[in-house]
């Protein structure tokens, strides 16, 4: 039930951070404090475009009744949460602005909280 919760508010989140990427790259970019540029709002778009990627997976995931799809899924996203927030802390140092720490406490809670529930074995239902 935890594991469901959560996978719920990360569909929120990459539906948010999909639309905000793609449709405003300029502003996501200089929310992070990122000069924008062409080739700065083409990766900022294809950033939007995974969670894109994330968003439909996760939502075929919650609709599965599958117990093994939730932890694949749950150890998937612990895994890319924790080397993201690790690339987010290096890109702290000087090339992000004080905005992209919103990037760096976000990745953190869903590496915690999905390593949690690996660590845990809650992503379970009974």
């Amino acid at each position: 039930m935890l594991a469901r919760r959560l996978l719920q508010v990360n569909l929120v989140t990459s539906i948010v951070i999909a639309i905000l990427f793609i449709a405003f790259p300029e502003r996501a970019a200089a929310l992070m404090g990122l000069a924008t540029g062409p080739a700065t709002r083409v990766i900022v778009q294809y950033f939007g475009a995974t969670h894109v990627a994330f968003a439909v997976l996760i939502w075929l995931a919650l609709r599965s009744r599958e117990q093994y799809l939730l932890h694949m899924l749950v150890i998937s996203f612990f895994a890319g949460d924790t080397i993201g927030t690790a690339v987010l802390l290096i890109a702290q140092q000087g090339l992000l602005g004080a905005s992209g720490w919103w990037l760096v406490v976000g990745s953190l809670f869903f590496a915690l909280s999905y390593g949690y529930l690996t660590i845990s074995r809650r992503w379970e239902t009974p």
